[in-house]
């Protein structure tokens, strides 16, 4: 377990950012039914996989949730340098724009750490990151109901069938201002005597692609380790 102010990713739910230290974790960063469209996205799949499809939750659109049709305009890769989303119980996550390599390739500052993640969601240090990276864009710019899925395997005990779908786009109101965000769900769970399950959704602004919301929803499994992303202010970039 590392010191206190060191930073870990969580290796439980990569696109929900941990803080850890002895202590515990400090902070997080969290997460009508349509039949599914199912892509493989991993290259060297499990069996398992299609049946984890089958098992994923299914979700039903509110009333503030139209389907996406696949066409653009698509919510924006990465943040504008100077946007900010400051967080309750948590640290505050400062986009510091697109890495010259990638526009998908989103710099980030949470807290004192400086990271890079693929469309502001999934760590570049997270296993799996560039299946992660092409599974996004494609749940980003597809239906709503699209889900991509692939395998993360990082050590013994620790692989998950991971899959992200579309759950359309959704007028989310937020500290009084309403902003217009595709809504995105990722179930994990775990394989080879695994049984951690869970959901994380989090809801990206399709003009400026700042990660607004996030919530997340334990199913089975160890650890119970994340929690939602509350904003108590969204700041736009100059």
């Amino acid at each position: 377990m590392p010191r206190c102010g060191q930073a870990l990713i969580s290796q439980r739910r990569p696109w929900l950012y941990a803080r850890v230290c002895m202590e515990g974790p400090l902070s997080r960063f969290a997460a009508i039914c349509l039949s599914l469209s199912f892509a493989s996205a991993a290259a060297a799949q499990t069996p398992g996989l299609d049946a984890a499809a089958r098992r994923y939750p299914p979700f039903v659109m509110g009333g503030n949730v139209r389907p996406a049709d696949g066409k653009p305009p698509y919510a924006r890769a990465c943040p504008a340098a100077g946007a900010r989303v400051e967080q309750r119980g948590g640290p505050a996550f400062e986009y510091l724009g697109a890495s010259p390599a990638n526009p998908e390739l989103c710099r980030m500052r949470i807290g004192t750490d400086d990271v890079e993640a693929w469309q502001a969601i999934w760590l570049t240090a997270w296993p799996g990151a560039d299946v992660a990276h092409t599974a996004l864009r494609s749940v980003i710019q597809g239906r709503t109901g699209v889900v991509v899925g692939f395998d993360v395997r990082m050590m013994p005990g620790a692989q998950w069938h991971d899959l992200i779908r579309n759950e359309g786009v959704e007028d989310i109101s937020l500290l009084g201002t309403t902003y217009h965000a595709v809504k995105l769900s990722h179930y994990r769970e775990g394989f080879d005597g695994n049984t951690y399950r869970s959901v994380s959704t989090v809801w990206k602004d399709i003009p400026t692609g700042v990660i607004l919301y996030a919530t997340y929803n334990h199913i089975a499994g160890r650890p119970e380790l994340d929690g939602p992303l509350t904003p108590t202010a969204i700041i736009k970039a100059p």
